[in-house]
């Protein structure tokens, strides 16, 4: 019978492991029982050494009981030492019933040996102390019904037997006491022993699940570890991989404008209109895509300060003021005097991208910069009369590469990454952005920041120097439109630019436009270099001595043990602190960005337009301005 189990064959594991595990429990604790059974036997035989039988009727089974006991602790030695394995279970499940058995039937011979002479007050005890026995045994074994069965059969039988046999009344009820108790006992047992099973079966198939569960925790953690550490690493090759990328871009910017001059015919400078404007999105597309790669690489940090949005406003509005004109759309701003706790950068680049957007997407109407005050919030907010977004694409537009209105993928419309830049940078600090749309109708931006309240200002003024916020109000007041390229060229004149740039490549398409537009270039790949090219250039009559050069411009990697900014600081020691100085990179960094701004030197990001640059160039050597009679006043 199955309850009678000696084998783990046709078990599923988790009941194999059970039954094995319950064999070894019974081998560790059954072994404790010996003790009190040998205290037992030996105040029996005390008890019954007068009565008128003979002795040998208990004393054999008494002696078995001894045999039993020593076999059984020979066999616990064995079991600490090795313990019980799988193959060893049918082995020690014999063994273990065996034992019991043997019990069982040693004390239902002495049981009967002692009914056959004993008194009715002693049969009825000793039948008590048998029933005693019976239930003992079953609560003892309650974990293993098989072993409670045969320790308590024998002893039943046995006992039973022989009462049953005397033929009288007396005898018979107290062999039906024994039966009706010993069997209800085992009844209850077995219901017992049925539900524990079921428990422990329940809570080792519960581990087994929760082990899973736990396997399957530590595999997706360690995936989405591999996943970020991947993504992490696409993320650092991207970025530092930049400038090398940027470089070829660059220089293919700068030969194209290059070119210009020597096509004159009409369907030439279609041609190469068309060029410089398929590069031009190029270079957007790489700068998104570079950028994302800084702030998935966690090279943007987020670094909170005091900051008048007058500033800010003043730079966005020289900027889109002419965007939007040049696209035919009304361009409003909203002047504002509140001061904020953020990250300028961050913020700036948020609403930047979302000013961005709201042009390419305005057909006509306005574009609309403003922010308005929320309890302990700044609201920065960019409206726009445009297309719209539909209700369905609301929830995807900052996803990576989403543009509901390019189904064909055109490049001309980007690449999708403008929102998603404005999503990873909104997470870097406390900027959610939220977006209100209606289709056909425009859309609104929404971009909340701390507010400084009035009382903090006083604090935060005279670290910031006091008179920014009026500097910026008449900044937006009087907005200065930038010259155009032929305007700047007007303007340059001959001049000297030294320029300092280890790759030939740049070194040579940058002199060459440079030159086309009526500059001396003194290119160099280092500064002692370029010092030589310099007194080179009066050598041959192209620089009058004395003079120094009207500009400065510098790659900032230069693959030395010095970066451009070193570069330039060693120049201007020869040339003059007020030598106007530009640094071109492909790498900006908020760090850098800061350094080159204490160092008085303009930051040029790669790839740069030819025409951007020429401009700049003669923008920084002009002569200033008379004063007027007001300012003079």
């Amino acid at each position: 019978m199955s309850i009678l189990r000696r084998s783990l064959r046709g078990l599923s594991p988790i009941e194999a492991r059970i039954d094995l595990q319950l064999l070894n429990d019974s081998w560790r604790h059954s072994p404790g029982s010996i003790g009190a059974q040998l205290a037992a036997l030996l105040m029996l035989g005390w008890m019954v050494r007068d009565w008128p039988m003979a002795h040998w009727k208990w004393v054999l089974p008494a002696f078995g009981h001894l045999t039993v006991w020593a076999t059984v602790g020979m066999l616990v030695r064995h079991f600490h030492r090795f313990g019980i394995t799988e193959s060893g279970y049918g082995r020690w499940r014999t063994r273990l019933l065996i034992w019991h058995t043997l019990e069982g039937t040693m004390w239902g011979l002495i049981a009967v040996a002692l009914l056959a002479v004993a008194t009715p007050e002693w049969r009825m005890t000793i039948v008590a102390a048998l029933i005693v026995y019976g239930y003992t045994v079953m609560l003892v074994t309650i974990h293993d019904w098989a072993v409670a069965f045969v320790g308590s059969v024998p002893v039943l039988l046995l006992v039973a037997g022989r009462l049953a046999n005397e033929h009288n009344g007396s005898s018979s009820f107290l062999a039906l006491v024994l039966v009706v108790s010993l069997l209800t006992c085992m009844g209850v047992s077995l219901s017992v022993n049925r539900r524990l099973r079921e428990a422990v079966l329940l809570r080792h198939e519960n581990a087994g699940l929760v082990l899973q569960l736990r396997e399957e925790i530590n595999k997706v953690t360690e995936a989405k570890a591999r996943a970020e550490a991947a993504d992490r690493l696409k993320g650092e090759f991207f970025a530092a991989a930049s400038h090398d990328l940027r470089q070829p871009l660059h220089v293919m910017m700068l030969l194209s404008s290059a070119l210009k001059p020597w096509i004159h015919q009409d369907e030439g400078q279609s041609l190469l209109r068309k060029l410089q404007t398929a590069l031009g999105s190029l270079g957007a597309m790489f700068e998104q895509m570079f950028f994302v790669a800084r702030v998935d690489a966690q090279r943007v940090d987020y670094r909170a300060e005091a900051l008048p949005l007058a500033e800010m406003w003043a730079r966005l509005d020289s900027e889109f003021s002419v965007l939007c004109a040049s696209q035919g759309l009304r361009w409003q701003l909203d002047a504002t005097s509140e001061w904020v706790q953020t990250d300028g950068y961050v913020l700036e680049r948020i609403l930047r991208n979302l000013l961005n957007n709201a042009v390419r997407y305005t057909e006509h109407g306005e574009v609309r910069l403003r922010a308005r005050k929320r309890g302990p919030w700044v609201i920065c907010q960019v409206w726009d009369t445009g297309v719209g977004i539909q209700r369905q694409h609301r929830h995807r537009i900052f996803d990576d590469y989403f543009q509901a209105r390019n189904d064909g993928r055109l490049s001309s419309e980007g690449l999708g990454l403008g929102l998603a830049v404005v999503r990873r940078l909104s997470l870097l600090g406390p900027t959610p952005v939220t977006v209100l749309s209606r289709l056909g109708r425009g859309s609104c931006f929404s971009v909340r920041v701390p507010r400084l309240i009035p009382a903090s200002l006083a604090e935060v003024a005279p670290a910031a120097g006091g008179g920014q916020a009026q500097a910026a109000a008449k900044a937006l007041a009087k907005p200065v439109a930038p010259a155009t390229t032929a305007q700047a060229m007007a303007r340059a004149g001959r001049g000297v630019v030294v320029l300092v740039e280890d790759d030939p490549q740049v070194r040579d398409s940058t002199s060459l436009v440079l030159q086309q537009h009526g500059w001396q270039v003194a290119g160099a790949a280092t500064p002692d270099e370029a010092l030589a090219a310099v007194a080179a250039l009066q050598e041959k009559g192209r620089m009058p001595e004395g003079d120094m050069p009207a500009a400065l411009v510098s790659d900032h990697r230069l693959g030395l043990s010095i970066n451009g900014l070193d570069a330039i600081r060693q120049l201007r020691y020869e040339f003059g602190d007020d030598l106007p100085a530009f640094l071109l990179t492909g790498e900006a960094s908020e760090g850098l960005t800061d350094e080159a701004a204490q160092a008085r030197v303009q930051l040029l990001k790669k790839p740069i337009e030819a025409e951007r640059l020429l401009q700049m160039l003669a923008d920084s050597t002009a002569p200033a301005p008379a004063p007027d009679a007001a300012d003079a006043a």
